[in-house]
């Protein structure tokens, strides 16, 4: 009888370990910033009428269709003679085109650039070939990609002229870094790097113009230093900040949500923001796969991930709101971070003690009879395992005691 209740206990246990995990999110915010579901796509609209030669509309076609494999970028020729209901019409009308071939590009965001597909005693393929390699990709967008998967995330900052603001918007990117670095070991998830500066340098802007144009500046008119966060698939987390506004805690708030656990009642918005238009092939899906542990692309992780972003929360505020920044719990512990000030990257380095810190995420400021959300789910599922574990205990030792009273008869 002894065994056999030894057994029963045992299985109980078992049972209600297996499903206390199912209470768990297993995914953080920046593991879910890697899944694509492409509901926000740039888009490149060609334009093209009746004199357009034959073989230039060919490769037009072609060109668009090849080149921008692998990216999210979605292609579309458009006859102006045919389709001149197409809602795309309208920004020949913003931009003046009168001469074809022709092509804007569009951000899921709604704004647009002119692009030089066409160029006076230039080859149009020359041309047009140059183009579209600016526009998926670039020198800094190539860093930013390598360090969103190898690190928690980026710090993008963006020189202007004046050296001395310059400094201060590295200094308070460098702190929030700092501060993000140390709690790292609270998260729910460990997050093996710590977040990293990449600087775009005042001199360099123009070559960056793609870069610039989809952050929403112009690379001929950046006149203060200007911030933002990157992660997961490139994306754009948080608003754009510049001047005075690039401040540790405004960093350190915006960083703080990819560490976060994926049902910690952020506002969906917050979970996804928006992609950088980069070209993204096999060989940095395979790196992401064999990075985060599984396959983002997989289409059972998909409808899993789309499943818990329905159910997210949909404020209503724009995550490019400076006052949308969520709230940063303070008091965590002191921490030593060397930087090197002449990498153009740079990398934090952490020595963490091993102590409690508070855990990770986005937390509504609360009075001090409140239990902030984050504690109130670990304590119902605490509860329901203990519960659980309690009732299947008390039925084995009813049903042990009934089996030992029908011998007994």
């Amino acid at each position: 009888m002894t065994k056999l209740l030894r057994l029963v206990v045992v299985a109980c246990l078992w049972v209600c370990f297996q499903t206390y995990p199912a209470f768990a999110c297993r995914y953080n915010v920046r593991e879910i910033g890697f899944v694509d579901f492409e509901t926000e796509q740039y888009h490149i609209y060609g334009y093209i009428n009746g004199d357009t030669p034959a073989d230039v509309i060919s490769s037009f076609r072609e060109m668009l269709s090849t080149e921008l494999v692998d990216t999210n970028i979605k292609e579309e020729i458009i006859d102006i003679d045919r389709g001149k209901d197409h809602p795309a019409m309208e920004y020949l009308d913003l931009w003046g085109i009168k001469s074809f071939p022709a092509a804007v590009l569009v951000s899921p965001d709604g704004q647009s650039l002119p692009v030089a597909v066409a160029e006076p005693g230039q080859p149009f393929n020359h041309t047009l070939r140059s183009a579209l390699d600016d526009i998926v990709s670039s020198p800094k967008r190539e860093e930013i990609i390598r360090q969103t998967i190898e690190s928690y995330g980026v710090v993008l900052l963006i020189e202007a002229s004046q050296s001395q603001e310059n400094e201060i918007a590295r200094q308070a990117a460098f702190d929030a870094i700092k501060k993000i670095s140390s709690r790292m070991n609270s998260m729910p998830k460990v997050i093996d790097n710590p977040p990293v500066l990449v600087v775009l340098q005042q001199e360099l802007l123009s070559r960056e113009k793609i870069l610039l144009w989809s952050l929403g500046l112009d690379a001929d008119k950046v006149t203060e230093p200007c911030a933002v966060v990157i992660f997961g698939k490139v994306r754009w987390i948080g608003p754009l900040l510049k001047g005075r506004e690039i401040t540790e805690p405004r960093l350190s708030s915006i960083l703080s949500v990819i560490g976060a656990d994926c049902e910690c009642g952020l506002d969906r918005e917050w979970m996804q923001g928006t992609m950088l238009p980069v070209k993204w092939d096999n060989n940095i899906q395979t790196l992401v796969a064999k990075t985060l542990g599984f396959e983002p692309e997989n289409p059972m992780i998909k409808m899993e991930i789309s499943q818990i972003l329905k159910h997210g929360q949909a404020t209503g505020r724009s995550f490019r709101d400076i006052q949308s920044i969520p709230d940063l719990p303070f008091g965590y512990p002191k921490l030593v971070v060397e930087f090197d000030s002449n990498s153009q990257t740079q990398q934090a380095y952490t020595d963490i003690p091993n102590v409690p810190l508070p855990q990770a995420g986005v937390v509504e400021p609360a009075s001090e009879a409140s239990v902030p959300p984050e504690d109130k789910s670990a304590l119902q599922r605490s509860l329901y395992f203990v519960a659980g574990l309690a009732v299947l205990i008390i039925a084995a030792g009813l049903f042990i005691a009934f089996r030992a009273a029908r011998r007994n008869l």
